[in-house]
């Protein structure tokens, strides 16, 4: 009996951590415009892709793009949840469901904080 209840005691506790890794927050993109990033070819040092203006929650904007995005795929207005994986890395779920992962390649907090 006490072995059947430790071991419920860890799945719980599991699955908390489980679910407390994927809780997302609200955001809206603000804006998009086209970037630059670096290649590392000599042949073309530079390509186009688009950075979108997020901002968050907590009235953070975050920049965000990905590489291969030549064309915008979100407008200004559009809502999306976004969780941050790591210091340069963003999930965004957008409203049609479909999850990407983005880079951030830039972050500011709103005046007055």
């Amino acid at each position: 009996m006490k072995r059947t209840a430790f071991v419920l005691v860890l799945l719980l506790l599991f699955s908390a951590f489980a679910l407390a890794d994927d809780t997302y927050q609200n955001g809206k993109i603000i804006k998009w415009e086209n970037g630059t990033y670096a290649t590392g070819s000599k042949k073309h040092p530079s390509k186009n892709w688009v950075v979108y203006q997020l901002q968050g929650d907590n009235n953070t904007t975050y920049s965000i793009a990905r590489t291969k995005e030549t064309k915008p795929e979100m407008q200004a207005g559009d809502a999306v949840q976004y969780q941050i994986k790591k210091s340069t890395e963003m999930t965004v779920i957008r409203a049609n469901g479909k999850k990407q992962t983005h880079q951030i390649v830039g972050q500011a907090a709103a005046q007055g904080q």
